[in-house]
């Protein structure tokens, strides 16, 4: 999908990191963004192929993750104004094994919104 899209990033939450460990196994030709609250997980995915990983806030809102991948994509140089990402996760939050959720969005000037 962010290959097709040209996507400059995908954007991974995920608690146990098996989401960002699946996408890292595809070996994709963009980076991948491995964002999780838990500072064990984050140590783990350091040794995933192409996996920056970000420890993050918990998410409790899906609007709130976007928000939060599309910033952190933005400050961390993986994606510029008006860029694509791919941001999968899992709904609801904090369930391991529930990535059911692929969603696209567009970076945006985090100081330009209403």
């Amino acid at each position: 999908t962010a290959h097709t899209l040209g996507a400059s990033v995908i954007a991974s939450f995920s608690a146990t990191g098996s989401t960002s460990l699946r996408a890292s196994r595809e070996r994709p030709t963009v980076p991948i963004l491995g964002l999780t609250p838990r500072l064990e997980t984050a140590r783990r995915l350091a040794l995933a192929w192409g996996v920056h990983n970000v420890l993050t806030d918990e998410a409790d809102r899906f609007a709130v993750m976007v928000d939060m991948a599309v910033e952190i994509a933005l400050r961390d140089g993986f994606a510029k104004i008006d860029d694509r990402l791919v941001i999968v996760a899992g709904i609801p939050f904090g369930t391991p094994g529930a990535t059911n959720v692929l969603r696209v969005a567009q970076a945006q000037d985090p100081n330009s919104k209403p």
